[in-house]
């Protein structure tokens, strides 16, 4: 077991290392695809900005998790976890730019249920993406 443990590892190290490179490069363009500034939001305290981040990164985190386990290599895995990063930016336009256009503008302000329901949206495609990356 020890040496099946330590013949893998290295497999584990890079898929890890790979998705939490991807996972900070989603961040970064987020948040620069974004009118609001969440990341200087939530260091004010706002809530909303917190809770649409965290719930839009846990819908990009999802379908990257689950491609990990299915994936054949390692550019598999990066190319099914941008597109779930581009999905997750396609939702926040479709939202904010299209359905709700003042809803960037509520969370700069501290409107809960539009953070609730833009990181909703994201954690909702984020589930169903990952069901649909599974061959």
């Amino acid at each position: 077991m020890l040496d099946y443990f330590i013949a893998t590892l290295p497999h584990f190290l890079a898929y890890f290392a790979v998705a939490v490179g991807l996972a900070m490069a989603f961040l970064a363009l987020y948040a620069m695809a974004t009118p609001h500034r969440e990341f200087a939001l939530i260091r004010d305290g706002n809530t909303a900005a917190a809770i649409q981040l965290t719930g839009t990164f846990i819908g990009f985190c999802v379908p990257v998790a689950v491609v990990i386990g299915h994936s054949v290599s390692l550019a598999d895995m990066l190319i099914w976890g941008a597109l779930a990063g581009l999905i997750q930016l396609a939702v926040f336009v479709i939202v904010a730019r299209l359905l709700f256009k003042e809803i960037s503008q509520k969370i700069d302000q501290g409107c809960t249920a539009s953070g609730v329901f833009i990181g909703g949206m994201g954690l909702g495609i984020g589930i169903l993406q990952a069901a649909c990356m599974v061959p």
